[in-house]
């Protein structure tokens, strides 16, 4: 049997079906008949809402560092509601003046509110419904209603369920779910932006799922086409991966994968990978990479009491770079900022953190802790093919006292004995407009230019991409970001400098013809979107492409840059 739904996580993937039914509405209802029983209830509310809350606290933390920050941030969002006062007195209200028990009340308010953003036009807003029944889902099993979950001895698990939260999806380990299939959801959902993080293939918005699979069905999913096969048969079962094993192992597409992205016309571009740590390098390399577009390091300095030191630093930086083989790696320093607190620095609150000190401006600011990240940097540089790139740039100065203070780790190490590269690329961030209208200046100073989709479009839109209220206006198709992107590129090329791009839109293959238009040395990604955008880019013309961005650069909007997309496609 063969189903159809809407793909949002890429991948092929095959196992046997597990449905996780939620079993949250499946309680016994009781009215309050005392203030006794009342205080009672209250109080059990107030020890879940506290016991949430250090669940999410510790979740946050194992996101930062098994998934990533961005990713952190959904976690964060969910913390935020459940402080909120509001939540809160909508449920005591539903056990003190309604009488219903605290399960019944948390189930009642969580799902009222939860409709209130179903109901809404916007699909973003709409996607926030889940969150909110996350957050119900989290405190009823505080209640001691406790929710199925999956167990870790099961393997090649395809997970299918009505609607996933963003918590459950956290929770899944890739040795044991291999795949998602679910009835509700979308690719814009907390939900889906975390499968793709974990590189989990699924697919949403299949129709009478739960009616449709049993537990124990044999359920092959092509997370690229949004397409289930339910019980293949022999003949079918002859072309799939085999025993459940996940697509990025599968040698035809591992195969496929690592072939170069050339053009139709003979233009190549570079494919590269978005690493958030070390484990991730092995998937990477399967899937395709080139090399590492943007090795992050923030998961080094998170949730601990001092700094990293510079031999923990060194061992790692090390093991990536052995473990790509003398492939590329950009690793970009320390981008933090005073929305992220760390206990070790001496951080004042700031009223807007993202415009504050943060990226290279703290790194300027604390000098011992950015000399000890560049000195285990210089000592990794000998075990691979190391660059080097500073963060949220917008000034030359900023550029010149970076390199000065990686000169001089580099002169403290050589008087300590330890021998480092000579010749490390040094290369910046390109993420705000300043930098973007100044490249062709600070050209002059790096070997290369990575331009940060996501913070760029941030910054140019004036839209913060977390605050609900204005998110609808954040995309990186505006005509306004692409001029940007344009620019530098052009800007980088006249001095003979390279650009790569990092961020959503490389690794959308929506934008694919726009990336090879606008003429990208490198683009880089999460891993499993590789083999989708090499294979997207082979099928394209790179002076079609140009002449198509020159088409888009005259837009009025990103909601015309993506229809024409479209019609490419």
């Amino acid at each position: 049997m063969l189903l159809k739904g809407i793909a949002i996580s890429p991948g092929k993937v095959i196992g046997r079906a597990h449905r996780l039914i939620e079993h949250a509405n499946n309680y016994s209802r009781s009215f309050l008949t005392s203030e006794v029983e009342k205080e009672k209830e209250l109080a059990r509310l107030a020890q879940a809402f506290n016991q949430a809350k250090e669940q999410l606290a510790s979740l946050i933390d194992k996101t930062k560092r098994e998934i990533g920050l961005q990713e952190a941030k959904i976690f964060e969002a969910h913390l935020l509601l459940l402080s909120d006062p509001l939540l809160g007195e909508k449920i005591r209200t539903k056990i003190q003046v309604e009488g219903k028990d605290a399960v019944w009340a948390v189930s009642e308010a969580t799902e009222e509110i939860a409709q209130e953003f179903a109901s809404l036009e916007d699909e973003y807003f709409r996607e926030r419904a889940v969150d909110i029944r996350d957050i119900g889902r989290r405190l009823i099993a505080c209640l001691g209603n406790g929710l199925e979950e999956v167990s870790d001895e099961a393997t090649n698990t395809i997970i299918v369920a009505e609607e996933l939260t963003p918590s459950q999806t956290a929770s899944f380990s890739r040795r044991t779910v291999a795949g998602i299939i679910t009835e509700k959801g979308g690719p814009t959902s907390h939900t889906a932006v975390v499968a793709r993080s974990l590189g989990i293939p699924a697919v949403s918005g299949v129709t009478n799922l739960l009616d449709l699979v049993k537990d124990g069905d044999f359920v092959f999913i092509d997370g690229n086409n949004g397409v289930i096969h339910l019980n293949p048969d022999v003949e079918e079962i002859k072309n799939l991966p085999t025993n459940g094993q996940n697509n990025w192992r599968e040698k035809r597409c591992i195969r496929n994968a690592l072939a170069k992205a050339i053009t139709r016309d003979g233009h190549e571009i570079e494919v590269a990978t978005n690493l958030r740590n070390f484990e991730e390098a092995e998937l990477a390399l399967a899937y395709g990479a080139e090399g590492v577009g943007l090795f992050r390091t923030e998961f080094l300095y998170m949730n601990r009491q001092e700094p990293p030191g510079e031999e923990e630093q060194f061992l790692i930086y090390r093991d990536v770079l052995l473990a790509l083989k003398d492939k590329p790696v950009i690793v970009r320093t320390l981008d933090i900022g005073g929305d992220k607190h760390l206990p070790y620095l001496e951080q004042d609150k700031e009223d807007n953190p993202f415009l504050g000190l943060r990226g290279i401006r703290l790194c300027l600011k604390h000098k011992d802790l950015f000399k000890t990240q560049l000195k285990a940097l210089l000592r990794a540089s000998s075990y691979g093919n190391l660059k080097l790139m500073f963060p949220m740039v917008t000034t030359l100065e900023e550029i010149r006292q970076a390199k000065t203070l990686l000169e001089e780790a580099r002169e403290e190490l050589q008087v300590a004995g330890i021998e480092t590269s000579i010749n490390i690329p040094i290369g910046i961030m390109i993420e705000v407009p300043a930098a973007a209208l100044m490249a062709d200046i600070l050209a002059s100073e790096v070997d290369f230019f990575s331009i940060g989709t996501n913070d760029l479009t941030q910054y140019t839109l004036a839209v913060d991409r977390d605050n609900e209220k204005v998110a609808v206006l954040y995309d990186a198709y505006h005509p306004a970001v692409l001029k940007f992107i344009y620019q530098v590129v052009d800007a980088a090329h006249r001095k003979g400098k390279w650009v790569g791009l990092c961020g959503e839109l490389g690794g959308d293959s929506l934008a694919a013809p726009l990336l090879v238009g606008l003429g990208l040395d490198e683009i880089s990604m999460s891993p499993v979107f590789i083999p989708a955008m090499k294979e997207r880019i082979r099928a394209l013309s790179y002076e079609e492409g140009r002449e198509l961005v020159r088409r888009l650069l005259e837009l009025p909007g990103a909601k015309e840059v993506r229809e024409v997309l479209v019609k490419t496609s």
